[in-house]
């Protein structure tokens, strides 16, 4: 997170893992219906309302978070003590690792692989949990693979866990950019599930998240915020309320960019022989392997910020330095001269 939120800026930037921001016209909004204070002492009730009438969710389900950032740290200071234990994937978006680490977790990982598609069986995944387990923390779609898990394999995975009274912490920030999945909340009361507006909808600087969960355990992230930020932003949570009645507008018009810089991907690392990829099952991310020992991930991000202006994410920062993550989520035109400049650096090697 550091090193994302201090790198210098470069002419083409591939790190981010959403959609670019919206801009205020975009949302087609006058200021004059805005206020600039009021009524939020646990969430701004519209914005909570509209929460859970979207995932068809009762309002004591409902958490208001300042971006999924903070919303996988209220779950983990509700759930874990020091000592339990927590299965963590890998690779895996880095907060989702260090937050239970702080809380004094003993984090266990479960493997992703490449050669798995980013999948895991259910034989592995009972491998790894005992008596100790507190809970899971997945990401669907995967971050930074862009997998998906199937419905049908967590409903597995859920029931699993909740036989043994383990909670299942699903990170569904990408998962709508497919519009038929459903959310895994309603697969039964041990999962958690957390989200934003950020990278599908390209409004993070709202800072709008939230976590669903069970009444009490809601209750208690609640009151955890009484310590911490007391309350969210007023002016944030009305502008994000009203952002919710054109989400669906929004997704339709990213749609055919995203499915054009999809396809120009694709031929892209088609024609790569040193690179090779588990293809995303939506989203704006990637995962590229480089298929050759004279380079790796570090090293393709060094060359292309010094030689070409043009930055990607070392797979080091998810544990996979053979790796490198690329956000697609940019103009065509951004990517197609961003692909062109890593094609330069390979052909070095």
């Amino acid at each position: 997170m550091e090193w994302f939120k201090t790198k210098s800026k470069v002419k083409i930037d591939l790190c981010s893992s959403g959609v670019e921001s919206l801009k205020w016209k975009d949302l087609d909004m006058m200021r004059e219906d805005l206020e600039i204070s009021g009524d939020n002492s646990y969430g701004y009730s519209p914005l909570l309302r509209t929460i859970a009438e979207r995932y068809g969710v009762s309002e004591d389900n409902v958490v208001s978070t300042i971006g999924t950032s903070q919303a996988i740290f209220l779950v983990c200071a509700a759930l874990v003590e020091p000592g339990d234990e927590v299965l963590v994937e890998t690779p895996v978006y880095e907060p989702l690792l260090a937050v239970p680490e702080a809380f004094q977790a003993r984090v266990v990982r479960l493997t992703r692989r490449y050669e798995d598609d980013y999948q895991f069986s259910l034989e592995i995944f009972k491998r790894f949990l005992t008596p100790r387990t507190k809970c899971v923390l997945l990401t669907n779609l995967h971050n930074p693979s862009g997998a998906l898990l199937s419905r049908s394999f967590l409903e597995q995975v859920v029931q699993i866990a909740r036989a043994r009274d383990i909670s299942v912490v699903m990170d569904e920030i990408y998962l709508e950019f497919l519009d038929e999945e459903p959310t895994a909340f309603h697969l039964a009361d041990n999962v958690i599930v957390i989200s934003s507006l950020t990278k599908v909808f390209g409004l993070g600087d709202i800072r709008c998240g939230w976590v669903l969960a069970e009444p009490e355990l809601a209750k208690s992230m609640r009151r955890i915020i009484d310590y911490i930020n007391v309350e969210g932003v007023f002016l944030g949570e009305e502008i994000a309320y009203l952002a919710f009645g054109r989400l669906d507008e929004i997704k339709r018009k990213n749609r055919k960019w995203i499915n054009q810089n999809r396809s120009m991907l694709r031929d892209f690392i088609s024609q790569e022989k040193a690179l090779s990829w588990v293809e995303p099952a939506e989203g704006v991310v990637c995962f590229p392997r480089l298929e050759t020992p004279l380079i790796n991930g570090d090293i393709l991000a060094e060359l292309l910020r010094r030689k070409h202006d043009t930055a990607v994410v070392p797979g080091s920062f998810f544990e996979q330095p053979q790796h490198f993550r690329m956000g697609f989520g940019v103009s065509p035109d951004t990517l197609a001269a961003g692909l062109e400049n890593i094609r330069k650096v390979l052909r070095e090697f």
